[in-house]
């Protein structure tokens, strides 16, 4: 027998009976909690080893947090049996029941459509607005370097669709570019003009030399035409 044979096989054996799905509840004095296994017993014991281990990720999880304000005090017990197919079914079963029971120990929801997925993310950002950009911009504040060169290394490789891109972008919303210059140089006319003045001063060398050199060139070309 392969050694590939027997890890196959191993997943095998270690994949959930769905067909043994049970919907369960835990209660204590001031929560309930609602979950889905397939392995009631397994599952039970998992909860109880969990209450107490500080070194578990899910010590503070509001349903062990809940039991240890308790004394230890809940009591889990089998809410339905309900043989399925798969995870999703049994997950959509198991926030059917936390939504009926209106179970209030569970963290998040247990199934979660893409619909679902969009708007938790948007109001994970509407709660904690000021947190995330406080922290991204820490984060570029931290790495700025890094930021930039992985940038400058991106539009490197991806010249042409970046370029390509900004062209789509720009015909897209041609009239948009041009209605929103108008605006800003009606509502910035003053500091446009004050700026063009301030360039010209600062440039002003550069210009009469320009000016020079054009002047002569059109002289030259003059000059040809009459040899001519």
């Amino acid at each position: 027998m392969s050694l590939n044979y027997k890890y196959k096989m191993m997943i095998y054996d270690n994949m959930p009976d769905y067909s043994k799905c049970v919907i369960y509840t835990i209660k204590t004095p001031t929560g309930l909690y609602v979950g889905s296994t397939c392995n009631f017993v397994n599952r039970k014991y998992h909860h109880k080893i969990a209450i107490h281990n500080e070194n578990a990720k899910t010590y503070n999880r509001l349903l062990y947090k809940n039991i240890r304000e308790n004394n230890d005090e809940w009591d889990m017990k089998p809410h339905c049996e309900f043989p399925c197919e798969n995870k999703t079914q049994m997950t959509i079963e198991e926030e059917r029941v936390r939504r009926e029971l209106n179970a209030d120990l569970n963290m998040c929801s247990c199934y979660n459509t893409e619909q679902d997925i969009v708007e938790n993310k948007k109001q994970y950002y509407q709660d904690n607005k000021d947190y995330i950009l406080e922290h991204q911009k820490q984060y570029h504040k931290d790495n700025r370097e890094k930021i930039l060169e992985r940038q400058k290394q991106y539009e490197k490789k991806n010249k042409e669709q970046i370029s390509e891109r900004k062209k789509q972008y720009y015909q897209d919303n041609k009239e948009k570019y041009s209605e929103n210059y108008k605006q800003y140089y009606q509502d910035n006319k003053e500091q446009i003009s004050e700026r063009k003045k301030q360039y010209y001063q600062d440039n002003k060398e550069k210009y009469s030399e320009y000016r020079k050199k054009k002047k002569e060139e059109k002289q030259q070309n003059i000059n040809m035409e009459i040899a001519d």
